[in-house]
């Protein structure tokens, strides 16, 4: 399968700037969050082209990352205005293939997750989680099995989790102009929803997302989420 994995992790989580870059913190005694990350991707998808987009605390990044001979490193200044979407532009721009899965780095999910996406790749979609246990503050509308509309307080929680496929890709690297860099990453697929069907896929399973300190603190001690 040609797949491209973008994984954003240039963004400081509002919040947590004074702990530094939520990506880079430990997840266990030897990897950092982003390590977790690649692990349990390269254990599903082995031949993935994987792109790590940083910004935020930049020279450690690099510096983490130079161990890994087969990811990919875009580095983009962020600005005032930066957010997810420009985030994802960079990265889709070293992308070599037609299919692509974009999630932010705070998202933590295990390998039973992507082995659930594996199977799942041939449509665009956003990926829901229906579970009582997870936690997330956007969440969509749907109908048929379409996704409606995304954004803050609605009934099916997102996990901020996208498979795109070519129609969607192209239109979005054929028509970004920079305002569009300060969108979070929802937004742009809510723009995308209207240019093509983006369908949703509820995958049940312990994801868990930080947004804070809190949340970070019960990640570590849950096993079963990594």
């Amino acid at each position: 399968m040609k797949l491209s994995i973008i994984i954003i992790a240039s963004m400081p989580t509002k919040g947590m700037k004074s702990i530094g870059n939520v990506s880079l913190l430990p997840i266990n005694k030897k990897q950092s969050i982003l390590e977790k990350h690649i692990t349990n991707i390269q254990s599903v998808f082995n031949n993935a082209e994987i792109v790590v987009v940083g910004g935020f605390e930049n020279k450690k990044m690099q510096k983490l990352l130079s161990k890994y001979n087969n990811i990919k490193y875009v580095y983009h200044e962020v600005e005032n205005h930066s957010n997810e979407t420009k985030s994802f532009y960079e990265g889709l721009r070293v992308c070599k293939n037609n299919k692509c899965i974009v999630f932010n780095a705070n998202c933590i999910a295990n390998k039973s997750f992507w082995s659930k996406i594996k199977y799942r790749t041939k449509k665009s979609i956003t990926v829901i989680n229906s579970s009582k246990r997870f936690h997330s503050e956007i969440g969509a509308t749907i109908k048929n099995q379409e996704i409606n509309y995304i954004f803050y307080g609605l009934p099916h929680k997102i996990t901020n989790v996208y498979l795109l496929q070519k129609e969607h890709i192209d239109y979005f690297l054929q028509h970004y102009v920079e305002p569009w860099g300060s969108r979070y990453l929802f937004e742009t697929i809510n723009m995308l929803c209207k240019k093509d069907k983006m369908y949703y896929q509820d995958i049940v399973n312990n994801i868990f997302i930080i947004n804070s300190i809190k949340d970070y603190n019960k990640i570590t001690k849950k096993e079963a989420y990594v």
